[in-house]
């Protein structure tokens, strides 16, 4: 039921790349204003590791589920919307209750997964990143075809709330080497100054954390620089509709299932940190072919596939080394990814439509392969793969 879940999830989260343009018509405002209207639902994954750090001390179960309602109402919400300011808030709820449910979903999994098979476990749960293309961007065309931009909008969101209320039959999982349903004893007289800088102290793995952290928030920001306009470039430039819009997001679904089934079947053999180096050098390939690739559809979709590919195989085998960073604050470190894969979004948000539209694929590749170069740097100098009480540089 986690794949299920997070498929859901994963759909709200992509719907707004292929359909960019039609959903920013229906609500009244140019593709622009509603690359900043992804960027501000993008944003709320500030609380992503306030979440985890909540979800180590209280339950997993618990917060995974309020997370879950709160995704499923912003987007009826949008749906029930008549005007932008509406719409605005429905996208603050639903990305507090997005950007919260994956990292304690993966949190949740690896309490419960030794480090030997995490990616393998990992890997298939990310299945679902892929199954969001597949069924749910695809599904979603046929809807808006047929009908309207809202109707997969409520369908998401009543799947969603329907989810919050199966998950109560989870069990209760541990956090750490503690029981997580026993909340967290507050020291006397601790000020908030101590808390925060309690929060942030990652121990003495600090250095290879946060640039693990730093990773997540680059890897995606190269991507989605790329993919927050690439319904709005194919439609414009090719002519493109909502139904052709969702079979190429099938097809991306395909190629980015094979790069997860590949994470599950070979990553925890090969080493996590290895595996997200490789996937990254293949994004860096891909960003520098991908402008030359805008000579038809085929190969503009092409162009797309190929980093694409290597950024789904980065992203899912870097869950995997996260997760064992710190592993007492493993919610908080997977949050804290989520975090700045988040802002990585947002950040595509306002640059990827600009950069689109003042000078076209060519203005969309340097941006990202700056961002991918960096990710990579950080990879091979400073961040260090731990197992157990073992790093491995």
């Amino acid at each position: 039921m986690g794949v299920l879940a997070k498929t859901l999830v994963d759909t709200t989260n992509q719907i707004y790349n292929p359909f960019i343009g039609i959903i920013g018509a229906g609500i009244g405002v140019s593709t622009v204003v509603m690359g900043r209207l992804i960027s501000l639902r993008s944003l709320m994954g500030i609380a992503a590791p306030f979440l985890g750090s909540l979800a180590d001390r209280l339950g997993y179960r618990a917060v995974m589920r309020i997370c879950l309602a709160l995704a499923g109402l912003g987007m009826i919400l949008g749906a029930l919307s008549g005007n932008l300011y509406i719409f605005g808030i429905s996208m603050i709820i639903g990305g507090i209750g997005s950007v919260g449910f994956t990292p304690n979903l993966h949190a949740y999994l690896s309490t419960r997964l030794p480090y030997e098979k995490r990616a393998m476990g990992l890997g298939i749960i990310e299945y679902s990143w892929a199954l969001a293309g597949i069924a749910g961007l695809f599904i979603s065309g046929l809807l808006i075809d047929a009908f309207s931009w809202k109707t997969p909008f409520f369908f998401l969101g009543g799947g969603l709330i329907f989810m919050a209320l199966f998950y109560g039959t989870l069990p209760s999982g541990k956090s750490g080497n503690k029981d997580n349903s026993k909340a967290a004893v507050k020291v006397p007289g601790e000020t908030i100054a101590v808390r925060v800088k309690s929060f942030f102290d990652l121990g003495v793995n600090a250095r290879s954390a946060w640039a693990n952290i730093s990773v997540s928030g680059l890897a995606m920001f190269a991507m989605m620089n790329i993919i927050i306009i690439h319904g709005g470039w194919l439609e414009s430039e090719y002519g493109i509709g909502p139904k052709v819009l969702g079979i190429i997001s099938l097809l991306f679904g395909l190629f980015d299932l094979t790069a997860s089934v590949s994470v599950s079947l070979f990553v925890d053999r090969i080493g996590k940190r290895r595996s997200v180096i490789f996937g990254t050098l293949i994004m860096i390939f891909g960003f520098i072919l991908f402008p030359f690739m805008n000579r038809g559809v085929v190969l503009a979709v092409i162009g797309i596939i190929i980093p694409r590919i290597g950024f789904e195989f980065a992203i899912v085998s870097n869950f995997s080394l996260l997760s064992e960073q710190v592993p007492e604050k493993r919610g908080q470190i997977l949050g804290l990814g989520a975090t700045f894969a988040y802002i990585g979004t947002s950040l595509a948000g306002l640059t990827g439509p600009v950069a689109y539209m003042k000078f076209g694929v060519w203005g969309l590749a340097p941006i990202s392969l700056a961002a991918a170069v960096a990710a990579l740097l950080l990879l091979i100098f400073v961040i260090r793969e731990q197992s157990g009480f073992r790093l491995k540089v």
